[in-house]
C-alpha cells in the first residue's frame, strides 16, 4: 500500500483544527505532520521538514484547504501509481479567478509529490542547480486545460518555489493537473479530479480571514465568507461524535503549541 503523508504549515488558527479534522476522518491512515508557520515561514519551508520520513507521496494542505472526499483522495494517489511519470499534481499558478502567474506551475495551496522526485529536485536546489521556465513546459497544461483562462496568464510573474517544478519538469517528471471551480456562494476554489469529483475547498486571503472588508471581486466581508463554511462544516458533520471528538483535540493541540515560546 502506497504511504502518503500529509503536511500543514499552520498560522494557528482555529480553521486549522477544521482542516486537520477533516484529514484524520477521510484519511486516518495518513500520518499528519503540522509546522509552525508563525515565524520565519517560507513556501517550500515544510520540504525538508518532511523529507526525512517514510513515505511515497508527500500532500501539503494549507490550514484554510479542507478535503472533502476519501475516494477522491484515494483516487488522486492512484493515479500516481498508475503513471510513474506523474511527479506532482495540483491546481496550475495561472488562468482562473485567483491565480494570474504561470500555469505550469502548481500552487501550493493542494499539492501532492512523489517523494522520491521532489526530494531529487530539492537536493538540486540545494546544491545551486537552478532550472529556468521553458516555454515547452507549457505545453502538458494547455493539452489538460484546454480551457485555460489565458487572460489570466503571465509567464514573466514568478514565485520563489518555481524552480522547484522547473527541475521536476526537467528531469524528465510530469504534473497532473488538477480541476478549479469557483464557488461565488464563499468565494472559495473547489479542487476537482477530471471526473468533477470534489477533492477539496480553499478559502483564501486566510491571513485576514477575521476581517470586516469585503476583497476586490467578492461580495461579502471575509469575515463572513469563513463563518459561512464553519455553518456548512457545522450542518455537515452535526450528528457525527467523531469530528466533534477530533475537532477538540485538535484544537487543544493548536493551543498548546501557540503557548510554547
Amino acid at each position: 500500500m502506497a504511504r502518503t503523508i500529509t503536511v500543514t504549515t499552520s498560522l494557528g488558527t482555529k480553521w486549522e483544527a477544521y482542516s486537520q479534522t477533516l484529514l484524520k476522518m477521510h484519511v486516518p491512515e495518513w500520518p499528519r505532520v503540522i509546522i509552525d508557520g508563525r515565524c520565519d515561514w517560507t513556501p517550500t519551508g515544510f520540504v525538508t521538514k518532511v523529507l526525512s520520513l517514510d513515505s511515497d507521496y508527500i500532500c501539503h494542505v494549507d490550514e484554510d484547504c479542507f478535503v472533502s472526499s476519501r475516494e477522491a483522495l484515494l483516487k488522486l494517489v492512484a493515479i500516481f501509481e498508475n503513471d510513474p511519470s506523474v511527479v506532482a499534481a495540483g491546481i496550475p499558478d495561472g488562468g482562473y479567478y485567483y491565480r494570474e502567474r504561470n500555469p505550469a506551475a502548481l500552487n501550493l495551496f493542494f499539492i501532492m509529490f512523489r517523494t522520491e522526485s521532489l526530494a531529487k529536485a530539492w537536493a538540486q536546489l540545494e546544491r545551486g542547480e537552478e532550472c529556468s521556465f521553458q516555454p515547452e513546459y507549457a505545453k502538458e497544461v494547455t493539452r489538460q486545460w484546454p480551457n485555460l483562462d489565458l487572460g489570466r496568464v503571465n509567464c514573466d510573474l514568478v514565485e520563489p518555489y518555481y524552480p522547484l517544478f522547473w527541475n521536476m519538469i526537467k528531469n524528465g517528471g510530469k504534473f497532473f493537473y488538477l480541476g478549479e471551480k469557483l464557488d461565488s456562494k464563499r468565494w472559495s476554489s473547489t479542487v476537482l479530479l477530471p471526473s468533477g469529483e470534489a477533492i477539496a475547498e480553499h478559502m483564501w486571503y486566510l491571513r485576514n480571514w477575521f476581517s470586516k472588508k469585503t476583497m476586490q471581486g467578492h461580495d461579502s466581508r471575509n469575515v463572513d465568507r469563513y463563518l459561512n463554511l464553519q455553518r456548512h462544516l457545522h450542518r455537515t458533520y452535526l450528528t457525527k461524535i467523531e469530528f466533534w471528538w477530533n475537532f477538540g483535540v485538535f484544537n487543544l493541540r493548536r493551543f498548546y503549541r501557540r503557548l510554547r515560546p
